[in-house]
């Protein structure tokens, strides 16, 4: 893992104490040969050495080699030991340091090699990345310098420096995502005029923070029924990439290597999931790196970013040229209404709102009701009926574990009403909405969900606010810079419709491949033919 992650990073972490249950095993190789202990020979490489033949590292000729111990992500998805397990592991494949390491094999500067060692038939030849909003604005405030500027010189270091072929925001990943998750909520609550016009299953709880996802599988699978189906962006935007990308390149798909700039260390596991591997072999999104990487980056690069030239085209034709020739580039850079962790509570309560203004005819209007700290807030939509507002849907922002650790108890515990109208259940006595939000998932049609407090802006993955005498910033105060840098950048409303026409375009009729995905519980493990050397919360 990145040597820039801090135990501040971790100010919102469950530590479970418990022993990893998909353990670095020790075996005993030979139970016969007493006591040992281990050593370091003359090559500075780790042995295990007889204790009973008294014999040093540079004479023992019964001297054990040992290997490294290494949990890869894919372990790590399969263990429940662990709630938030991307800061704790040793990370393989996700990392800056891989990442120069296969743009030089790429250049003929080293044989690329695949997982087991050997040379790899398909070397990568096409780089393509793409940047979350969160981290752009990240580096914005970092640097002091627009979000527009950060994009110019992105473009130079990404094409001109590493050598990408492509560069591409998550913008249009993000509208797929929004758009097929108000269309999930709008099926599911009854409000669209095609769909069954009683509740199901309430609420649907947004799953594009892995963070979260890894919690509620490993330890809360009633929590299971409630999520939403629909993928994040970053996996939406990699399966794009890739088809588009081979397509125009007449190239497969595993010659094509896609890096993912994220705000989270968690999103190194989504993209490590089996769900996002083709069977093929071949992933969506190849390598994550966070914000933070991407300045240790520079740094083992010996590069300065604010001396990285801004390329000229990067608002004349160059994002262009760096995109596919079917990608809308300009929805790629955008933003979007709503929260910085995407906007998906407020895309859904609009598509509620015209649903219903549609259907029946009465103007709405959205109430936010805050909740006992600034991580919990309720969101209601009031229609206008008679000159009285009545509530027709409820929604509300949960982020950070603390919360988060209320919804599922209260999951978990609340009386689920069975079948009722949306109407019945929400309007009660026709009366305005209250002025304190109180924690009632059962009530609500959607919760947009995350693990980190502050939500994606506030990313483990993003860069510091600086300590250094005379610069130091107050951890809020630096949130509410990056935020600043983020409401500042271009947005546009999503046309759902529209969204949807493209996207089943370039896919086809199996859109679902392309958008949604599941949930499962993951089962603990029993370490029967060895004992757990590594334990949750032990420092590396």
């Amino acid at each position: 893992m990145s040597a820039i992650l801090s135990a501040q990073d971790l100010n919102d972490f469950i530590g479970p104490g418990l022993a990893c249950i998909n353990p670095v095993v020790v075996n005993r190789s030979d139970t016969n040969q007493g006591a040992t202990e281990i050593q370091i020979d003359s090559s500075g490489n780790p042995v295990e050495v007889s204790v009973d033949d008294g014999l040093s590292n540079t004479t023992a000729t019964a001297a054990t080699q040992l290997t490294p111990a290494q949990i890869n992500l894919s372990d790590c998805l399969a263990c429940s030991g662990c709630i938030t397990s991307a800061e704790s592991v040793l990370v393989s494949l996700q990392s800056h340091t891989e990442l120069l390491s296969i743009l030089r094999q790429s250049r003929g500067e080293s044989a690329e090699k695949d997982l087991n060692g050997k040379e790899s038939k398909n070397p990568k030849q096409v780089f393509v990345a793409s940047i979350s909003h969160q981290s752009r604005a990240s580096l914005s405030a970092a640097f002091n310098i627009s979000v527009d500027a950060v994009d110019a010189k992105l473009v130079t270091l990404f094409r001109d420096i590493l050598g990408f072929q492509y560069l591409v925001g998550t913008g249009v990943g993000r509208q797929v995502a929004l758009a097929y998750s108000a269309q999930e909520v709008l099926l599911k609550s009854g409000k669209k005029s095609d769909s069954p016009s009683v509740v199901q299953k309430t609420p649907v709880l947004a799953s594009i923070c892995p963070g979260w996802i890894c919690y509620v599988e490993k330890t809360h699978p009633h929590v299971l029924p409630y999520l939403s189906a629909i993928k994040s962006p970053q996996q939406i935007t990699g399966s794009l990439l890739k088809r588009l990308i081979r397509e125009e390149r007449g190239v497969s798909a595993d010659e094509i290597y896609h890096v993912s700039v994220m705000p989270c260390f968690d999103k190194k596991l989504e993209a490590s999931r089996p769900d996002f591997v083709t069977g093929e072999g071949v992933r969506d999104v190849d390598c994550v790196i966070t914000t933070k990487e991407v300045v240790q980056l520079l740094l083992d690069e010996n590069l300065d970013f604010m001396n990285i030239s801004e390329a000229g085209d990067a608002r004349t034709g160059g994002l262009q040229a760096m995109a596919p020739k079917l990608w809308p580039v300009e929805k790629s850079w955008e933003s979007s209404d709503g929260s910085s962790s995407g906007g998906y509570l407020w895309h859904v309560l609009a598509a509620l709102g015209d649903e219903i203004t549609r259907s029946e005819s009465k103007p709405t209007d959205l109430k936010v009701v805050p909740g006992k700290n600034s991580d919990m807030v309720e969101y209601h939509l009031v229609a206008i009926d008679g000159g009285k507002e009545v509530i027709v849907a409820k929604a509300a922002q949960v982020y950070g574990f603390r919360n988060i650790q209320n919804l599922v108890r209260k999951l978990k515990t609340g009386v689920k009403t069975g079948g009722r109208t949306v109407l019945s259940a929400r309007a009660k006595k026709s009366g305005t909405a209250t002025s304190t939000a109180t924690l009632a998932p059962t009530e609500y049609d959607y919760v947009e969900v995350m693990a980190c407090p502050g939500g994606c802006i506030n990313g483990g993955g993003q860069i510091g606010a600086p300590t250094t005498d005379g610069d130091a910033v107050g951890l809020r105060e630096w949130r509410d810079m990056v935020e600043n840098k983020y409401r500042g950048m271009r947005s546009s409303a999503v046309d759902r419709y529209a969204v949807q026409h493209w996207a089943e375009t370039i896919w086809g009729s199996d859109i679902d491949s392309l958008v949604r995905t599941s949930y499962r519980a993951v089962e603990g493990f029993d370490a029967k033919d060895g004992v757990p050397a590594v334990l949750v919360g032990d420092k590396w």
